[in-house]
């Protein structure tokens, strides 16, 4: 049975058979037991009042009187006197009828109660004027038995019939949404992803369309981020391809004067160079979105390594004579983390710092030892940027359109981010158009629980 709906059915019925089955056993069982004891307090009084009548009438009149009794009673009478038997009534003899007249003349007082099929038989023993008697009266409960059966299956018809309706109703209104979930998946997996499904309700089934939903537009958005990083590494290759190709076209021309000819070769060579940066970022970000990333994680001086950075570039800066003021503790501040990447980190934010800010601008770079972190500051007073470049400025291939002119792929702060986001540090930008841009990076430092036992945990947990 493929469908769910079948499956809620079939469950339906099984659970119905089940319960009704031991439930019914045992209202069967009781209704017995409890038909038995009524019925057997009743032939008592039936006893005592055959008992008083045989007493005070004449013996020429004791068998019309239990004649009465029989009839009006509806019960069946049986008379004992040592071998014979007198009979009123439709009498059932119960099994072992000898051996309870033999208990009952050897008690000579008290009951005996006997069930035999749908018989009941309450026995005793009485004497009258020296001679021994045993009396039996019986009654037949079938009928009240049946009429509680008839009853009972009724009620169960009518529960199974009104479950069964409202069963189906139910199982109509849990199928349904998930028969929409499902064409709506469908949709989902034809590239369709604006698809949606509407479902008012908190319940499992509301919670799982919220998830679709949810899914969905995700889906779309990470559709549509391909889809513009296609753009965007399209746009990014064709340019330099287009000013290579063009550029090589006229160097085949031989009467191309020599200042020219070196002019337009240094061009192909600078656009070589910005591709091979290019398909070198594309591959260290792919690097970084993987699973399989690994850390060299150690314990090293990060005093040293802004040290060093800013040395390295520090040539870069003079170059358009922009001052950088260094705020670094004198005592080694240490951290765990990849040496080699998070260098890339500070080179990639000082050289941006240093390419946005005009000649005979500042850049300040700080650092200090927080409660639980290390942060990193590196401020400039360059072009800046808007509250819609700050939101996007860590996106793969964002530039704004002032920046454009100033070079680069849009791929640098991207990386930044990701290795960032590996060390579990933070990284937020504080800017203002034609004032300048600040960069504060947070990274932990604990010496006890080092970054690679944090990494190694968090790869088990992932």
């Amino acid at each position: 049975m493929k469908s769910i709906y079948g499956k809620l059915i079939l469950g339906f019925l099984v659970s119905i058979l089940i319960s009704f089955s031991f439930a019914g056993y045992f209202v069967l069982k009781n209704n017995s037991e409890e038909l038995s004891e009524f019925t057997r307090v009743e032939l008592q009084d039936a006893t005592r009042l055959i008992l008083n009548q045989m007493t005070y009438v004449e013996d020429s009149q004791v068998g019309q009187v239990l004649t009465n009794i029989s009839e009006s009673l509806n019960v069946a009478i049986l008379v004992s006197h040592d071998d014979s038997e007198i009979v009123y009534g439709q009498f059932k003899k119960p099994d072992k009828l000898d051996e309870a007249i033999s208990n009952l003349k050897e008690k000579k007082e008290g009951y005996i109660d006997m069930r035999n099929s749908f018989f009941q038989t309450v026995g005793t023993h009485f004497e009258i004027d020296g001679t021994q008697y045993t009396l039996f009266v019986q009654k037949n409960i079938s009928q009240q038995e049946n009429i509680f059966k008839h009853s009972a299956l009724l009620a169960v018809g009518f529960i199974f019939i009104v479950g069964s309706v409202v069963f189906l109703i139910i199982a109509d209104i849990i199928v349904k949404p998930i028969t929409r979930l499902t064409r709506a998946t469908q949709e989902l997996a034809k590239g369709n992803y604006k698809v949606s499904v509407n479902y008012v309700g908190n319940d499992e089934i509301g919670r799982l369309n919220k998830s679709f939903n949810l899914m969905a537009q995700q889906l779309g958005k990470t559709e549509q981020t391909r889809q513009q990083f296609i753009s965007d590494v399209s746009h990014e290759f064709q340019t330099p391809l287009t000013s290579i190709n063009g550029f090589a076209t006229i160097l085949k021309n031989e009467d191309l004067p020599p200042e020219q000819r070196e002019k337009y070769t240094d061009i192909i060579l600078f656009e070589s160079r910005r591709l091979s940066q290019l398909s070198k970022n594309m591959l260290q970000l792919t690097l970084l979105d993987g699973e399989d990333i690994t850390l060299n994680v150690e314990n090293y001086s990060l005093t040293e390594q802004l040290y060093r950075v800013i040395s390295s570039l520090e040539e870069f800066a003079k170059q358009k004579d922009i001052e950088i003021d260094v705020n670094i503790p004198k005592k080694d501040i240490m951290i765990s983390g990849d040496q080699n990447r998070l260098e890339q980190v500070w080179i990639n934010l000082l050289n941006n710092a240093i390419k946005y800010t005009n000649e005979g601008g500042y850049i300040s770079v700080n650092l200090k030892r927080n409660s639980k972190d290390v942060e990193v500051m590196i401020s400039d007073t360059g072009i800046g940027m808007d509250e819609e470049a700050q939101r996007h400025i860590f996106e793969r291939f964002y530039r704004e359109d002032k920046a454009r002119s100033v070079g680069g792929n849009g791929l640098g702060l991207a990386i930044v981010k990701s290795i960032v986001d590996l060390h579990f540090g933070t990284i937020k930008v504080k800017s203002q158009k034609d004032v300048g841009s600040e960069f504060y990076v947070n990274l932990p430092y604990e010496r006890n629980n080092t970054l690679k036992e944090v990494f190694k945990s968090y790869r088990k947990e992932g």
